[in-house]
């Protein structure tokens, strides 16, 4: 089906193109059908189709190869983030109840203390595997091909499951918005277990050169630019501002990047002309979500918004191709432009559904449409802006206060590197805003100049009643800020009493 058929065409059309790279090694066109279709025969002797196959390993070539194997021999990859507790662990593994573990060393050694009786086969012998070949019509183009966790910054995670069918769909959308191919060299400076990967399919549907990076450190990501040529590449925004910040950025030189893909997290404007000024690239904005299969919504280099329709929210672009989107109020009806609302999406990319959760799926999914959970607008030629997650906003004595105005109110001040606003328990408005700050440089926090700015840019209902300095953002390997951890602490300031 889908994911096969890429594989065989570009097979045939390019045999001695690279199609993967990492620090390790490369991977030809033919290499990689090879190893795939070795991978695919040994999994089909392991794992009943529909079975589910773990993915327990850090980026490399061989994780690209595990789903791709596990498509060809109709079986379902489930990837799973290193960076997940063994309780967080045990719980994907209760409910997936994968025959087969495919994972690397650091993985093998956890499942070995935690699982000892699953089935595990070394992600790095992919290469060494014998020459086999998939049981004819073991792809299915609907049947599920991977489960995807959800990041769970809010809750506890979900398996969202997703089709070949889908990922068709968001590769042919993505490849109408952006112009790549043979001779495009992709960079996926994000982790291969999450939402991300789509992208990375997406080259390869392209016939482009997909890199990786074993883990993001700013060296890491400013040499492989350099070294591997890279055209296109895919990270967050602070993954931008720790590139921005790094000394080796001085020397650094990026003879080919000219798009620079961002997503995941708000891009700051100061920070975004900051990256076109030091790469000399493009940016475009991708929004998506895990439930969303991928990129659904993207603002390109040449769109040109006015100014936001509402303070601190942040342009997403116009639907991709396959794509509908809509504001809707919290009754069901149209918002009007400007008005803020919920995002839904809709288009034959989305997931099937949440893995075995119907009520859960219910819930965010009615006719064909996704609710994103992020509240935004529309403004008056279409393009669509988020202000918030719609866990994240803030009900203060009965009026609602956005993190994102008061995010971007604090980020006037010079030595604010990254701003952080969540809810907290307030005995006398119910909720309150509480703003943790990291300082650009130690000994740079000045809390009065905070005062000051909020004092003259903000209704007293949305200002902060604490603001706390701290010494790092908490965020998922995928770069995501991890609020929930930040209202954990803030209930706990609140219980010590308000100052305001």
């Amino acid at each position: 089906m889908w994911l096969a058929d890429v594989l065989l065409r570009n097979r045939i059309r390019y045999p001695d193109g690279v199609a993967l790279r990492d620090i390790r090694r490369e991977v030809t066109w033919s290499a990689l059908h090879r190893e795939v279709s070795a991978l695919a025969a040994e999994l089909s002797s392991r794992v009943s189709p529909g079975g589910r196959v773990l993915l327990l390993s850090g980026n490399r070539v061989e994780m690209l190869e595990a789903y791709l194997g596990c498509a060809a021999a109709g079986v379902i990859a489930a990837p799973v983030n290193p960076a997940l507790t063994a309780p967080e662990v045990a719980d994907i593994i209760a409910a997936l109840r994968p025959a087969l573990v495919l994972a690397d060393p650091a993985g093998r050694a956890r499942l070995l203390a935690e699982h000892p009786g699953l089935a595990v086969l070394a992600i790095e012998d992919i290469p060494a595997l014998p020459p086999g070949v998939a049981p004819p019509g073991a792809d299915q183009l609907t049947a599920p091909v991977a489960v995807m966790q959800t990041s769970a910054t809010t809750g506890r995670p979900k398996g969202v499951a997703v089709d070949q069918r889908g990922l068709q769909v968001k590769a042919l959308s993505f490849l109408g918005e952006v112009s790549c191919g043979p001779g495009t060299v992709f960079l996926d400076a994000c982790p291969l277990f999450h939402g991300s990967v789509v992208q990375a399919l997406n080259y390869l549907a392209a016939a482009s050169t997909v890199c990786m990076l074993d883990g993001f450190t700013p060296r890491a990501c400013l040499t492989a630019l350099r070294d591997w040529r890279v055209k296109h590449m895919l990270a967050v925004p602070s993954m931008i501002a720790l590139m921005l910040r790094s000394a080796d950025l001085k020397t650094a030189e990026f003879p080919e990047l000219d798009l620079i893909m961002h997503g995941a997290a708000p891009m700051p404007a100061d920070l975004a002309d900051a990256a076109r000024a030091a790469f000399s690239a493009d940016l475009m904005t991708v929004f998506g979500i895990t439930e969303g299969g991928g990129p659904t919504l993207a603002l390109r280099p040449g769109d040109r918004p006015a100014g936001p329709p509402v303070p601190g929210a942040a342009c997403v672009g116009l639907p991709m191709l396959g794509v509908s989107c809509r504001i809707t109020r919290d009754d069901g009806t149209a918002a009007d432009a400007g008005e803020i609302g919920e995002i839904w999406v809709a288009g034959d990319g989305l997931m099937q559904g949440y893995w075995q959760d119907p009520e859960a799926t219910a819930e965010v999914m009615r006719d064909g449409w996704l609710n994103t959970r992020d509240l935004g607008c529309a403004d008056a030629h279409g393009y669509v802006w988020v202000v918030d997650r719609r866990n994240d906003l803030i009900l203060r004595g009965g009026q609602n206060v956005y993190p994102a105005e008061i995010e971007e109110t604090l980020r006037q001040a010079p030595w604010v590197a990254d701003v952080a606003v969540v809810p907290a328990t307030s005995t006398t408005w119910g909720q309150t805003p509480v703003a943790f700050v990291l300082p650009a440089t130690p000994g740079a926090y000045a809390e009065s100049d905070l005062l000051e700015l909020c004092v003259t840019r903000l209704a007293s209902y949305k200002r902060p009643s604490r603001f706390v300095a701290v010494e790092r953002m908490p965020r998922s390997v995928a770069g995501k800020l991890l609020r929930s951890r930040l209202r954990e602490d803030a209930e706990l300031l609140m219980a010590q009493g308000e100052r305001r």
